[in-house]
C-alpha cells in the first residue's frame, strides 16, 4: 500500500511539476493585480483560475451558491502567500497550490486504490493498473495539477465511495461522526456534491434501518446544511457585496474612458440577455442550461469523448472565451473507437457488478450527473470539465469485469487477456492525453 501512494505521489508531483513550467514569470509577478495576471493568462479548457485569484488576493469570485465557503477555505493560503510576498518579493501562488493540489491528487489516487483493493478486492495488479487508467482520463488528469474546485471535489466524493463501500462490507450503515462532516466540507466545496454524499449514505442505510428511522436520519443533514447556510448568508452581506460593488465601480469607470471596452461590454450583456431566455433553468446554482444544444453530439464528442479523449484539433481551448466550437470532432476514426470501447466497458462492468451496492453507489452519482448534464443540458458549453465528478464509476464498473473474471477460476487466460488489453488502452490514452496537455503547458 505505501508503494502505490509513493508512486502516486512520484506522478502527481510530476504533474504539478509540469503546471509551475506554464507561465511563470507572470504568475510569480509581484507587481501585477491577481485578475488580470491569472484569469488573462491562467486559461485551460474550461477551468476557471479562480483558486490562484483568491490564493493571491482573497478576492471572492466563487459563485456562492455553488461553492459556499470554498473561498473560506483557502483564506489560511493566502495569509501563507501574503508572508511569503514580503520574504522573497514575488506572488507565491502557485507554488503554494502545487503543493497542495499534489497532497489532493494523490490522496484521490490512494482513496481509489483502496476501493479497488479493499473494498471489490482485486488483485494488486488489477487495482494499480485500474487506478492508472482512471487517471489517464484527459479531464481527470488535468484536474490532478489544474487549480479548479473539481481538484477538492474527486476526494471528497472518492471519501463518500470509499465509506459507503466499509459500511457495506461490513454490513452496517455509515455513522452521522462520518457523514454529516463529510456532508458539510463536500456541500461547501460544490453545492450538488450533497446529493452524492446522500446517495452513498442512503445505500448503507436501506434495507437495514425502518424507513421512519431513515427519515430521522437525514434530518441530522440539517446541521451542517445550517451552518452552510449562516457561512452563505454572511459572506453575502460582507465579502461578495463589496466584490459586486468594487467590480461595478471598475467597469464603469472603465467605460467611460474606453468607448471600445463600453461597446464590448454593452454586446456582452446583450449575448447574456439572448442566452438567459434560452436556459432551461436560470439560477445561480445552476446554469448554462441551453436546450438548443443536441444531446447525442454532446454524449460522444464532450462527455464521452473530450472528458476522456482529447481532441487534436482546438486542444485545450475554452469554448466561453475563445473561437473553440462546442462540438469538435476527433480527425480519426480510431478516436471513436477507443471511445467506443471505454463505453462498452461501462456498461459490461455495471452489468457484472449489478447486484453490489457499492457499483450502485457509484452510478447513482453517474446518473444524477447525466440528468443534469444531459437532461437539462447544464454545463452544456464546457461539460466535459465536469468528468471528475462521475467518471469514477467506469474503474469501479470495470473492476466488476475483473471480479467475474476472477471468480471464474478455471480459465486464466482470459483474466491475463483482458489485464492486457486494459494495459493497453491505459498506456496510450496516458500518451495521447500527457503529449498534448504537455505540448500545450510547455508550448
Amino acid at each position: 500500500m505505501l508503494l502505490v501512494m509513493l508512486l502516486g505521489f512520484v506522478i502527481m508531483t510530476a504533474l504539478n511539476v509540469m503546471m509551475l513550467q506554464w507561465n511563470p514569470e507572470v504568475f510569480t509577478n509581484n507587481k501585477y493585480a491577481a485578475w488580470s495576471q491569472f484569469w488573462n493568462h491562467g486559461e485551460m479548457s474550461g477551468f476557471d483560475a479562480y483558486t490562484y485569484i483568491v490564493v493571491a488576493s482573497f478576492r471572492p469570485v466563487y459563485v456562492l451558491a455553488r461553492h459556499p465557503i470554498l473561498a473560506m477555505m483557502l483564506w489560511p493560503l493566502y495569509e501563507l502567500n501574503d508572508w511569503l510576498r514580503g520574504v522573497t518579493g514575488m506572488n507565491c501562488t502557485i507554488y503554494i497550490v502545487a503543493v497542495l493540489w499534489t497532497l489532493l491528487a494523490t490522496t484521490s489516487w490512494t482513496l481509489l486504490y483502496r476501493i479497488l483493493r479493499r473494498i471489490i478486492e482485486l488483485t494488486y495488479g488489477q487495482a494499480l493498473l485500474l487506478t492508472l487508467f482512471f487517471f489517464s482520463f484527459s479531464h481527470v488528469m488535468i484536474v490532478t495539477f489544474f487549480p479548479d474546485h473539481m481538484g477538492f471535489t474527486l476526494p471528497l466524493l472518492l471519501l463518500a465511495v470509499y465509506l459507503a463501500g466499509k459500511a457495506i462490507k461490513r454490513n452496517c450503515t455509515m455513522p452521522l461522526w462520518q457523514s454529516l462532516p463529510l456532508v458539510f466540507v463536500a456541500t461547501g466545496v460544490t453545492t450538488t456534491n450533497m446529493i452524492k454524499v446522500c446517495f452513498a449514505d442512503l445505500f448503507t442505510q436501506w434495507g437495514r434501518k425502518p424507513f421512519i428511522k431513515i427519515c430521522l436520519h437525514f434530518l441530522l443533514y440539517l446541521i451542517p446544511l445550517g451552518l452552510l447556510f449562516a457561512a452563505y448568508s454572511y459572506q453575502v452581506d460582507t465579502t461578495q457585496k463589496e466584490e459586486h460593488e468594487h467590480m461595478v465601480k471598475i467597469i464603469r469607470e472603465k467605460m467611460k474612458k474606453d468607448k471600445k471596452f463600453a461597446a464590448e461590454m454593452n454586446a456582452a450583456w446583450k449575448e447574456q440577455e439572448i442566452r438567459q431566455k434560452a436556459q432551461i433553468i436560470d439560477a445561480p446554482i445552476v446554469t448554462n442550461t441551453e436546450y438548443h444544444i443536441d444531446r447525442l453530439p454532446s454524449l460522444v464528442e464532450n462527455i464521452f469523448g473530450e472528458g476522456l479523449l482529447l481532441h487534436t484539433d482546438y486542444t485545450l481551448k475554452d469554448s466561453n472565451r475563445e473561437n473553440r466550437p462546442v462540438l469538435v470532432k476527433y480527425s480519426h476514426w480510431w478516436y471513436y473507437a477507443v471511445e467506443a470501447l471505454i463505453v462498452a466497458l461501462l456498461v459490461i462492468g455495471v452489468w457484472c457488478g449489478r447486484r453490489e451496492r457499492l457499483m450502485w453507489v457509484a452510478m447513482s452519482m453517474f446518473l444524477f450527473d447525466m440528468l443534469l448534464h444531459v437532461g437539462l443540458n447544464f454545463a452544456s458549453s464546457d461539460v466535459y470539465i465536469m468528468t471528475a465528478h462521475w467518471a469514477f464509476v467506469i474503474p469501479i464498473a470495470v473492476a466488476y469485469i475483473f471480479k467475474a473474471l476472477n471468480n471464474g477460476g478455471k480459465d486464466k487466460c482470459k483474466t491475463v487477456a483482458f489485464f492486457c488489453l486494459l494495459s493497453v488502452l491505459t498506456a496510450f490514452l496516458w500518451w495521447h492525453n500527457l503529449s498534448l496537455t504537455a505540448r500545450y503547458i510547455l508550448g
